[in-house]
């Protein structure tokens, strides 16, 4: 597979190209499963979202329960790729964490993209936050973007060229669908102010696909 376009930026050519056993781990499309933006132990995120728990700590705690079932319902021989955020709760106990990212791995692949969020938690006493999040038990962490084929895999959307072939997979928006104007907005610093086609985009945040994973062939499906 070959990357396609990719002319908005110089710089994307310094984005990692994973090979396809770097991304795939020997792993066929339908036992690939690809998620985004959990949120676990955070409790305003069901204010900013709008997911159906009470925004307390009890609230908090169903919806990580809840979340945390999704995983034990896939699979035991499969990959999952996280796309970001993981959690947000800088008190919150380092092996309560660990037993939450275990119990999604559990004898499976796990793969994470950092996500911005990501770089809110302590992780001391590791001096990157790769290393913390290796140390949580995925099997590789890495700081995106990432290109793979004809996709760009990222947490947050990257700006695409529309005369471009390649589509972006991510995360960030949650249940926001990127438009047609997305890069248009005051926040954005870092790419051209210029329309893009939202076709090109894949949005596989929780809040956005019902709290499901979404198999790698689904998303491949979509372009």
């Amino acid at each position: 597979m070959r990357i396609a376009g990719l002319r908005y930026n110089s710089a994307a050519m310094d984005y990692k190209r994973l090979t396809k056993e770097e991304f795939t781990l020997g792993y066929p499309p339908e036992k690939i499963y690809i998620t985004s933006d959990l949120h676990l132990f955070h409790t305003n995120i069901i204010k900013y979202c709008g997911r159906p728990f009470d925004c307390s700590p009890k609230g908090c705690a169903e919806m990580t329960e809840f979340l945390l079932k999704k995983f034990d319902a896939l699979p035991d021989d499969c990959l999952i790729w996280n796309f970001g955020d993981v959690y947000l709760n800088a008190k919150m106990e380092r092996s309560k964490i660990m037993n939450a990212v275990m119990r999604m791995k559990r004898n499976r692949k796990m793969n994470l993209i950092l996500g911005n969020h990501d770089f809110r938690n302590d992780k001391r006493p590791f001096t990157t936050f790769i290393e913390f999040y290796t140390s949580l038990g995925f099997d590789n962490v890495y700081k995106g973007p990432l290109l793979f084929g004809d996709y760009v895999l990222s947490h947050e959307p990257v700006f695409l060229d529309k005369k471009d072939a390649c589509a972006n997979i991510h995360g960030h928006t949650h249940q926001t669908f990127v438009t047609e104007d997305y890069f248009l907005n005051d926040w954005n610093k870092s790419f051209p102010k210029r329309k893009v086609d939202p076709s090109r985009y894949k949005n596989v945040c929780m809040d956005a696909n019902g709290f499901e994973l979404l198999r790698l062939s689904e998303v491949m499906e979509r372009k």
